[in-house]
This record gives structure tokens, sequence and C-alpha cells, in this order.
């Protein structure tokens, strides 16, 4: 689900019974599951598939409308994935699994989570996976983002901000008119069409969905729309149910900021290791003044990696999972050398169809999920003023710009969708102490679409299915029962 390419997710849902086209939510999926699927062995069809020894997944591709408002018009494909039920005559039904993005593949996920704790429905369900609109194998344009250009020395941190703003803007102004059509229809409401054209053509009545992350809000912006096509929803780490880029990004420094005061006092009570001072009013003033001299003399690295006062601050919010590593970087930075973390290597390319390898983040797809739905970011001087003011409030972590530094320069205005409750079963989980989604948001999403709410105690994003009460997660889907409380989290 965080929005420097490394952490974030994406968010989103809409109306519930009219699609934002206007349309009635049946009419979603009318002219788009023509053609029956034609399933292969992923391992042979797709080329350099990532997931080794599997010789159980079956791979298709589903041809949709590119504009469901124009369902006879360009058609685009979905790469679709499938891991049979291991025991047919225990068959309850699917189960659609959406792990996360926006702008990376999620055609793997059948696979993946039939290995981990929730591997146990791979034997009364079939796993179902797609690459959403975009990503991937599915259909997608390349368009590379304008390389970081060093600003000069004593360039002030609002200059350089709007350098990065301004480069942004100029990015997505060339790559969305390298095809404008395609671009504007890239939105998670789409998404939600694109699993219900897959939903017919599996030729089921209904499907269950297990999200997380962004996931999360393709499944509620399915459940919003069709309802009565779920039989059981389960999303984790959930994202919020409005998107509103700065409410975000304040969200999420608040519980960042949370978490590096708790990470002053580990730190202290680590001197002899990190050497950052042995309380936590001295390890504040360490940091603070590293975070400075990075500020006036920032560490570059590369052509892509700039170590700068927004990176100290970005180390500083971490989820305890995260600190030592964190702690490792600092201390290496302020002994003025380079963490392992931070070098650089080839990019990876952006590529099309089964005979290609989906490797990387679709920057275009990424920045168009939040910007066609999502609200604010297109002003520079809102944004600075916004983050500046995040800053005093959260002087540890507060004032980067997150969610809403993608959208500068966006063509079209947000179209914003609503969620609203419905009558289809659904379970939450949210993680008390997790950033990229942070839990006030599975609180929100709950209120907004029903649901009971399971609470995680860790900071472990989308952790669920590794732990043990990925029993609860298998009750569910196998009886309806949901899950209220607590639920032990990663150590």
């Amino acid at each position: 689900m965080p929005s420097t390419r490394h952490l974030s997710p994406a968010a989103l849902t809409l109306a519930a019974t009219v699609c934002l086209t206007g349309l009635p939510a049946e009419a979603g999926t009318a002219g788009a599951a023509t053609e029956p699927l034609d399933w292969k062995r992923c391992a042979t069809t797709a080329k350099d598939w990532p997931v080794a020894n599997d010789a159980r997944t079956e791979c298709a591709m589903l041809t949709v409308p590119m504009d469901y408002a124009d369902p006879r018009g360009r058609t685009i494909k979905i790469a679709v994935s499938r891991l049979k039920a291991g025991d047919p005559a225990r068959r309850r039904g699917v189960i659609v699994i959406s792990p996360g993005g926006p702008g990376i593949s999620n055609i793997t996920a059948p696979a993946s989570y039939a290995a981990n704790a929730l591997g146990t429905l791979a034997t009364d369900h079939d796993l179902i996976g797609l690459d959403p609109r975009g990503v991937g194998y599915s259909d997608k344009i390349k368009c590379a983002e304008d390389p970081p250009a060093e600003p000069p020395p004593g360039t002030s941190a609002k200059a350089r901000a709007k350098a990065v703003f301004d480069r942004t803007a100029a990015s997505n102004k060339r790559c969305t008119a390298t095809d404008p059509d395609f671009v504007r229809q890239l939105t998670t409401t789409n998404i939600a069409r694109d699993v219900d054209a897959l939903r017919a053509a599996l030729g089921v009545p209904k499907i269950g969905f297990y999200g997380v992350s962004y996931g999360t809000a393709v499944g509620l912006t399915y459940r919003t729309m069709f309802d009565d096509r779920v039989d059981r929803m389960w999303v984790d780490s959930v994202m919020s149910p409005v998107m509103d880029l700065h409410a975000m990004d304040a969200t999420m420094d608040a519980v960042a900021e949370k978490s590096f005061e708790r990470f002053l006092a580990w730190l202290a009570g680590r001197d002899p290791e990190y050497h950052f001072g042995t309380t936590a009013a001295e390890v504040r003033a360490t940091v603070f003044a590293l975070r400075d001299r990075l500020d006036r003399k920032p560490l570059v690295v590369g052509k892509g990696a700039r170590l700068d006062g927004d990176w100290v601050s970005g180390l500083l919010g971490m989820d305890p999972g995260g600190w030592a590593a964190a702690a490792r970087d600092l201390a290496t930075v302020r002994e003025g050398r380079v963490p392992r973390s931070a070098r650089t290597g080839p990019a990876a390319s952006q590529v099309f169809g089964f005979d290609d390898t989906p490797l990387g983040m679709n920057t275009t797809q990424y920045n168009a999920i939040f910007c066609n739905e999502g609200t604010g970011g297109r002003d520079f001087e809102q944004v600075w003023a916004d983050a500046r003011a995040r800053g005093q409030r959260f002087p540890g972590t507060g004032g980067r710009i997150e969610f809403s530094g993608w959208c500068a320069g966006w063509p079209w205005p947000a179209r914003p969708w609503q969620q609203v409750t419905g009558n289809s079963p659904l379970q939450l989980s949210g993680h008390v102490g997790e950033f990229v989604t942070p839990y006030d948001w599975a609180v929100d999403a709950g209120n907004a679409a029903g649901g009971t709410l399971l609470t995680v105690q860790d900071g472990a994003h989308g952790s669920l299915s590794r732990l043990p009460c990925a029993s609860k997660v298998i009750d569910f889907f196998r009886t309806g029962r949901t899950s209220g409380g607590t639920c032990p989290g990663m150590q």
C-alpha cells in the first residue's frame, strides 16, 4: 500500500448501486467474458515464471473492455492464474487473492499462498490470481519516470521539493500522453469490474476474496459494486476508505511518530552497539544532528539514491521489526559509508504478455491508481504547506511528501468513490502498530463497509497469513464464522 515506491500500498472504493460512469452495477461486466479461458500451465506458458518447481498453477488471458462505459469498444488482456482445489470432492468454491500493489504483479498469489499458513484452503477451494490492468503480464504501457537530478549545493528544502514535484509533473504529462485513453481507465473501480468479469468467465455465481494492503481496496470496491456476488471476504492491513492523499499522509506520519518515540528508547538501550546515546534524549539529539548534516550535504549514491534528511526521517518511523536494520543504516551513514540497502543496481524492465518477464514497478499504473480517483496532490503550494505543518506536529517523522507527491501535473480531475455497508460476510484485520496501512484505516473501513474487525498485536504489514491465527481465516472461509477481539502478532 507507501508512496515512496518501496512502502506504499494504495487505496480506494466506489458507490454502491451505481458505478462511477453512471452505469448500473450489473453493467460492470457487460460484454466482458465473451471467450472461454484457455488454461495452460504457467511454468511453460509465462516466460520466466517466478515460482520454482510449480507444476500445478495454470494461466490464461481474460479479455475485458478497456472502458466499461463502452463495452463494445477497445478491449485489453488481463493475465489470470488458477490453482485448482487439491481435493475436488470437497471443493466449495473459489477464492480470489489480491495481495497488494499498486504497480506490481499479483499473478503468483495462488502458488505463494498455497505455501503459507493459509495453504490448507487450497484443498477445498480453487485459488485465483490476476495481474491487475496496467501491470505484470497484463496489458500496460512502458514509460520510465524522468531520472532525478542532483540539486546545486545550498538549494533550500522547498526548492528541492519543488524540483521533485516539477519532475513528477513532467513524467506524468509524458507518460499519460503515451496512451491517455488507457491510462484514464487505470482505476480500482475498473479492476473490481475486471474481477467480476473473471468471476463470470469462471462460471461461478459468487467468489470468495482475500485481499491485503492495496488488495483490500480492490476487494471492498468489488463488494460495494457487487455485494450479491461475494461469498465471503477477508481483508488484512486495510486501506483507507477515503482516498484523500493529504489525510493519508497525516495518518501515516502520526503512526510513524509513535514508533519513533519507542525507537529512541530501543536505541538508547543498545548504545554499546550503535553509539547514538544512552538516553532517549541523547539519541534524539544525535539522530537529528545526523539528519541536519545530511540535509546540508546529502550522500548521493549512483544515479538514483540520495541519502538526505528525508531519508533519515523515513527510517525513524519503522515498526519494531525494522529497527535493527534502520539502526545499522543510520550508523553506517554517520560513518560516511553507504548502507547496503541504498546501493543501486540495474532497473528492472516493464514488459507485455506471457512472452516476457513481469518484473519491476510500473510507475504509470501506480500513479494512475492514486490520481484518477484520489483527491489532493495537484497544487505544490498546498502540498508543501501541508508537509511543513505535519513536520511541526511530528518532528521525528513528519513532513515527508508521501501519497500527495505523485499527482503533480495529473491531467484529469479525481473521480472519488465511496464505500457503503454491504450484506455479504466481511472480516477485516488491522495491525495496531503498522505504518504502511495504519490501524485507524481498518477501523474507518469497518465503519464504512461493516464487517467484524480482528486486531493483530503487531506492526507488521500483511502478516496475518504467516501467523498461527491464520487458522481464523481458514475457519472463516469454510464456515463463515467471524472473529473479533485480538490476535498475537509477529514477535
